[in-house]
């Protein structure tokens, strides 16, 4: 072989092998997920700001926006479960947190923010008209776990009064009450069926519903949910945290 031969079968060689390594680069980063390559420039999401009526119900009733809330996690019975639905349906909600259930479930409070829901304050050992002790602690808490500061509570029970509402906004929170109530804590083992007709009867634009995935038996609330966000899927109601139904700013770590 000539040497002007070997010199092109070389240079033919060095071309093919710059080739493949393109190829596989090219490769591995399509396989990366997006999240994984935008992490460092994509903002993240770590509270919101309150504004406006320091109690609310509802939001406006001029869209067909409706914001599904859960009370009482992270548990292991129940929290997965729900998000396993919520991930299916591709909607997103506001989960009421309590504090003392945090420990050793920080890794769902993580996933739940994670996936595009709102982590709020539901207070710490659920007591009628929780001090502000017991408030603060729930959000130092949540706040460790994940970086995210809420600005919403919900309070135990429902039970509230301009005491306690003076507290919360002290603490930079609004405090959110529900216009539709599944009772799916009223009593044990509520069905499904009840659960169900509780909510789709009486969801309107703008509501807010109560719903759990805390302590107590909630397979009612389980098997309801899927056949809940079908309904609204069909009847034109977009899913979406309290926040964004009542209009409130994110703050992101920009």
């Amino acid at each position: 072989m000539t040497s002007s031969w070997r010199k092109l079968l070389v240079l033919a060689l060095a071309a093919a092998l710059l080739v493949g390594a393109l190829g596989i680069s090219s490769a591995r980063s399509a396989d990366q997920p997006a999240v994984e390559r935008n992490a460092a420039t994509e903002p993240q999401v770590t509270g919101c700001v309150p504004k406006g009526a320091r109690f609310r119900e509802s939001g406006w009733r001029g869209r067909r926006w409706v914001a599904l809330t859960f009370d009482g996690g992270p548990t292991s019975n129940y929290t997965s479960k729900v998000l396993a639905q919520l991930r299916k349906a591709k909607v997103h909600v506001t989960f009421f947190i309590r504090g003392q259930y945090i420990r050793g479930h920080t890794a769902l409070l993580r996933k739940e923010l994670a996936e595009g829901h709102e982590l709020a304050n539901h207070s710490y050992s659920h007591p009628h008209f929780p001090g502000s002790y017991d408030i603060s602690r729930t959000t130092k808490l949540i706040r460790k776990a994940t970086g995210y500061t809420p600005c919403l509570f919900r309070a135990p029970y429902g039970s509230v009064d301009s005491a306690l509402l003076g507290r919360v906004r002290h603490q930079h929170m609004l405090t959110i009450g529900w216009d539709v109530d599944s009772w799916d804590s009223l009593y044990d083992n509520v069905s499904k069926t009840t659960i169900y007709n509780r909510v789709v009867g009486g969801v309107r634009p703008g509501s807010i519903i109560l719903m759990h995935d805390g302590e107590g038996p909630h397979q009612g609330t389980l098997q309801a949910l899927g056949p809940i966000l079908r309904n609204f899927k069909r009847r034109h109601f977009k899913v979406v945290p309290v926040s964004q139904l009542l209009g409130l700013r994110q703050r992101t770590s920009d």
